[in-house]
This record gives C-alpha cells, structure tokens and sequence, in this order.
C-alpha cells in the first residue's frame, strides 16, 4: 500500500465539458435489440457523448473547462502555479499538452506544466500529485488547476461492441488551493500484471484500444474493495466517516458489485452511467458535480481504478466549493 497524507490543500472548484453530440446505445447497427437491452441493463450505460472531430477536440475542451472554472472562481491566470492534464488522448506526445495550453492561454512563465498518462484512476493521481505540488511550495496564495478527461472515442473501433457502447468524451476541470485547514489521505496502488486488462492493439485499420471485460471485472472487484477498506481503516474516524462514494464509472455491474463488497448503499453512492457512460479520469469529478450539495457534504471517498492495472482512493475533506454543471459544446 502506497499511503499518504496531505494537510494544506482544498478542492474549490469543478467545471465540466462534453461534446454536445450525443449517440444512443439503443441505435447500435451491429447489436440485436435484445443485445442491445442486455448491454444497457449490464453496463447502466444509454447515451454517451461523442467528439465529431477527433483530432483537436480534447484541447478544445480542456481549454473551454479551464476558461470556465477561472470565471467561477474570479481566479486570474497571473495567479496560477500548477496546470497539470492527466489524458490520455493528447494526440501528439510533443509538446507535451499542458504546454500547448499553456502557451495559447498566456499562462506566466511561473506556471509549471506537464502531462500525466494516466486513465481511469487519474483524477485521484491527479489530485494527489497537485497537492503534493501545492504544499512543497514555498509561499502564500498557491494555486492549481488539474485537468482530467479523454476523448475515449478517438481510441474505440467503430464495430468493437466490447468497447464502443461503454466510452464516452468528457473532460473536468479542478481547481485546488491551499488551505491551512485541508486534509486528504490517499492510498495509491498498482497492479502491472493486469496491463493487458485494457491495451492498445494494432491492426490493418489502424490502433485501437481493446478491453477484456472478464479481466477488467475480476482485478476490480478483487483489487479495489480491499484498497478502500485499508484506506478508512488507517484514517478514517468518527469525525471524518465519509458522506458520499463516488468510484470511477467503469460499469452498473462493476460499481454494484464493488459497493456490495463494502458494504455501501446506493443512496449514498451516485452514478452517472445512464446519460455519460464511462467518461475515463473525468467520470468522478462528473458524477460529483452532477450530485452535489452542501447540506450533505463533508467527507468524500472518491476511488478510480482501470488501465495500468492502476487504483487510487482518497478520503478528501469537502467544504466550501463552487460547481458548474456541466456545459455542453458543439465540437
């Protein structure tokens, strides 16, 4: 176990952008209606959002979540010192996204920027490695924004039932501070023996991601349960018991099961499948957005896990925070 601890940091604030079009997984030309009945009622996913153009889109969209969440929270860019992207879906290795952005947004040269690779646990990684960052340095007022998102469907093959009816695109957009009173406590694990699990793979049309569904269902339901029960079990107390869970949206059969093995009800556990799909490193920061309140909110589980085979929890202290429901762009 990779535990860890960070005293200093608050989450302030969540933006979200997704392609305004939307398919339907009730559409589906290579699926029966049957079949297509049966992956809805398995999988909990009937809509997902669906980037037209492929190529440029995932800027476009982090670009549209950063200019969003600097308004809503009347952040200016000078103010900034941390932008990190945790994608998967750059397009380009060089320059390293975060630097393309930071260059067409005019970010100061004080802002350091860089690229993690990283799926469907990234926004806890993410989180984590931004706080760390926050707190190593060495003066007032510091600030980060970490975006998290993919446009999981540049990687999918248009016939690949095992894949294309579960990924959606979508991106959000963190905004972190310190804070004197922040508390989050982490546990980070990996399981590289499970990195075949989800891969990319090549043939005669091109690269594409593959899944085997029995792998992925199996390293999650045997893996992820235990690192959240070791994660309160070493922090958790009377004072900080979490509120609300909200695990990566991988699939209804996956969660359902994961949430059975912990002992958590539904009611406290929200999903966003239904209308999102499996939205990769934004599915958390989504759901959240989708299902907060202030009235119920005070400590939070949030859990990712999926390609690596890589799985990060975080028990994180939620007070004060500003959320925009997601915004929608034709792209």
């Amino acid at each position: 176990m990779a535990f860890s601890k960070i005293i200093g940091t608050k989450i302030s604030g969540i933006t979200t952008v997704l392609p305004y079009n939307k398919e339907d997984n009730l559409e589906l030309s290579a699926l029966n209606l049957k079949q297509k009945e049966e992956l809805i009622k398995h999988t909990g996913i009937r809509f997902r959002h669906v980037a037209k153009e492929k190529a440029q889109s995932g800027k476009v969209l982090f670009k549209s979540g950063i200019e969003k969440l600097l308004e809503l929270l009347t952040w200016d860019k000078s103010s900034l010192d941390v932008l990190i992207i945790v994608t998967q879906t750059a397009q380009s290795p060089i320059p390293s996204l975060a630097c393309q952005i930071h260059g067409e947004m005019n970010f100061p040269p004080t802002t350091l920027a860089y690229d993690i690779n990283s799926g469907c646990s990234g926004f806890v990684y993410g989180l984590h490695t931004a706080s760390q960052l926050l707190v190593s340095l060495d003066q007032q007022g510091k600030r980060a924004i970490l975006c998290c998102g993919d446009v999981s469907t540049s990687l999918t093959e248009e016939f690949d039932m095992a894949v294309k009816p579960i990924f959606s695109d979508a991106v959000s957009v963190i905004g972190i501070e310190g804070n004197k009173g922040g508390e989050s406590y982490f546990n980070l694990e990996t399981f590289g023996k499970g990195k075949n699990a989800i891969s990319m793979q090549k043939n005669t049309t091109g690269d594409w991601m593959r899944m085997d569904g029995v792998d992925v269902f199996n390293y999650a339901v045997k893996y992820v349960p235990n690192n959240i029960k070791t994660l309160l079990e070493r922090y958790s107390n009377e004072n900080n018991t979490p509120k609300m869970y909200v695990f990566h949206q991988a699939n209804l059969l996956i969660n359902n099961s994961i949430m059975k093995a912990i002992g958590v009800e539904q009611s406290v556990a929200p999903n966003s499948l239904y209308d999102y799909g499996n939205t990769a490193s934004a599915s958390i920061p989504l759901t959240l957005s989708l299902n907060w309140a202030s009235d119920k909110f005070g400590w939070g589980l949030f859990s990712g896990f999926g390609v690596g085979f890589s799985i990060a929890s975080a028990l994180v202290r939620i007070d004060e925070i500003k959320i925009a429901q997601p915004e929608f762009i034709n792209i």
